[in-house]
């Protein structure tokens, strides 16, 4: 029985490998970010700590100025651009490079807050980013691991095959991966600004 539970779960082999490609390329995005964060000092930290503080008196305040449709577009556009680029065989190169920006500003954002207020950091860094993101990264990683495979197919096809038709199936995908990145954009508009103004008033009243 066990047996046959793993090999229910298990990827195939080009999944997996496509599936590794983009978390390695999501993982060295988001470590040159924190390292890029890191090194952020002299005037350009002043700066910083001065933007942070700032923001976050404003999130204190709850003045933070917010639209809906800036934070659903801020979540769709990535999906979208993986969802098109895995139409193409330009996706191969590119999907993996938007797996990297993506990794670079979400790390880069986060670590921002902890290079300018320590461990305390840590608390509206995850308010912030790190709650959407257990949204948007699972939809962005179900749309790119399809889509780096479908540009592979793209890139091996001859002008003689014909257009390729979406299948029923990848429909459904791209919807389901829509709709976590939709629900990140709401999850940012109405549940983000309440949990960011309770860490604000606890690092500033530090």
């Amino acid at each position: 029985m066990r047996v046959e539970i793993r090999k229910k779960w298990d990827l195939p082999l080009e999944q997996r490998i496509a599936l590794a490609v983009l978390s390695t390329a999501f993982l060295l995005g988001g470590v040159t970010g924190c390292l890029l964060a890191s090194l952020s000092g002299g005037a350009g930290g002043s700066e910083l700590g001065d933007y942070l503080t700032g923001y976050l008196e404003l999130a204190r305040e709850g003045t933070l100025p917010k639209g809906l449709w800036p934070l659903l577009w801020g979540q769709a556009k990535y999906l979208m651009a993986v969802l098109a680029l895995g139409l193409t065989a330009l996706g191969l190169a590119g999907i993996p490079i938007l797996f990297g920006l993506r990794g670079f500003f979400f790390s880069f954002s986060a670590a921002c807050f902890c290079r300018v207020f320590g461990r305390r950091g840590l608390l509206p860094a995850f308010f912030l980013f790190g709650l959407p993101a257990l949204l948007w990264v699972p939809a962005l990683f179900l749309a790119g691991v399809p889509g780096i495979l479908s540009a592979r197919k793209m890139l091996r096809r001859t002008p003689g095959d014909g257009v390729i038709s979406l299948s029923g199936a990848w429909w459904c995908q791209a919807g389901l991966c829509a709709g976590l990145a939709l629900t990140a954009g709401l999850l940012e508009y109405w549940v983000v600004p309440v949990l960011l103004r309770a860490a604000a008033r606890v690092i500033l009243s530090s």
